[in-house]
């Protein structure tokens, strides 16, 4: 995923399912100094990831 898109996804209104890893995510805040993005966990977990390495999960109709 590029910058741009994240910051999208942040902004949007709608639920985005994102993934880190295979695992889903929610993007918290996009640091605009550096390619990451602050993710948390289902489980509450928050850890910084690359923004390249986030993966949108495109819903199939």
């Amino acid at each position: 995923m590029d910058i741009e898109r994240a910051k999208e996804i942040v902004d949007s209104p709608e639920y985005i399912t994102v993934t880190y890893n295979g695992t889903p995510v929610h993007i918290d805040q996009i640091f605009e100094s550096a390619p990451y993005a602050e993710v948390r966990y289902e489980n509450g977990s928050v850890t910084n990831a690359l923004v390249k390495e986030l993966k949108e999960e495109r819903s199939v109709h």
